[in-house]
């Protein structure tokens, strides 16, 4: 059985992006959600779902990919330190000393949560500053050029094909998810629970909560689903618990049935 479990192994001390942390968590719950079916009285235990007829446009999950959703791509609860332009958290590439250098120029504080400061940053740091170029180091040279905004930077990273998996990662995780013109009805109206709570009850808990939830199914897997779902779950566990203490207070922006098209045993 094929579970979907990320090839590198999360660390805390050495996560990497933002993006591929949060990717982690929603490719993680999907598959969960793929495989572990609803508590049955059958023999007190979990049981697993048969595979399902999905549709051949979104893979069953209802939507498809649309256009850029710059409401995802900003988290104001975080400050700039802790990653609150979330395509470039973690990463140490041009776009973070350019929003550093920004943020000085205008007055915003880097460590202070972004929720607390003049929310027309955001708007800046989403679609960018016309009134002046900006002088930052990057690689140890001095550059001095215009800062477009992260909702410019995703689009052209799309529009010129890129490849990359980490940006297909980041294109998928912030862009809108339309409603899927070819899913019948019945196909729309199939969504797995576990634990009572489908995958879009558990997307809207907060961090603290789905951390919750997550120690609740360990407890109620029977020894031999726990063996086999034991690696993803801790790992989840742990991208959970970074992004809590980060500050980070929901995943509710983003839809982790859009990500991945997890196979069922």
């Amino acid at each position: 059985m094929e579970f979907g479990l990320s090839h590198n192994k999360f660390n805390a001390k050495k996560q990497g992006s933002l993006v591929s942390t949060i990717t982690g968590v929603l490719e993680h719950l999907s598959s969960l959600y793929a495989n572990i079916g609803e508590a049955r009285e059958k023999n007190g235990t979990w049981s697993l779902h048969e595979s399902t007829p999905t549709c051949p446009t979104c893979n069953g999950t209802g939507t498809v990919i649309g256009d850029i959703d710059p409401s995802r791509m900003v988290a104001t609860e975080l400050s700039l330190k802790k990653g609150a332009v979330l395509l470039w958290a973690g990463t140490n590439c041009g776009p973070v000393a350019k929003i550093k250098e920004l943020a000085k120029m205008i007055g915003i504080d880097f460590e202070r949560p972004l929720a607390e400061q003049d929310m027309k940053f955001t708007d800046i740091l989403l679609y960018g500053y016309d009134k002046g170029p900006v002088t930052y180091v990057h690689k140890k040279e001095v550059r001095k050029n215009y800062y477009h905004g992260c909702v410019s930077d995703l689009k052209y990273m799309r529009d010129a094909g890129t490849t990359s998996k980490g940006n297909l990662k980041a294109i998928k995780l912030f862009s809108r998810h339309d409603k899927c013109l070819d899913c019948s009805e019945r196909l729309l109206e199939i969504e797995r629970l576990v634990m009572g709570n489908s995958l879009s009850d558990v997307m809207r808990m907060p961090v603290s909560e789905s951390l919750l939830f997550l120690q609740k199914l360990r407890n109620g897997l029977d020894k031999q689903v726990l063996d086999t779902y034991c690696e993803l779950i801790n790992d989840l566990e742990l991208r959970l618990l970074y992004l809590s203490k980060i500050g980070l207070k929901s995943l509710s922006a983003f839809d982790g049935r859009d990500l991945v098209n997890p196979k069922t045993g």
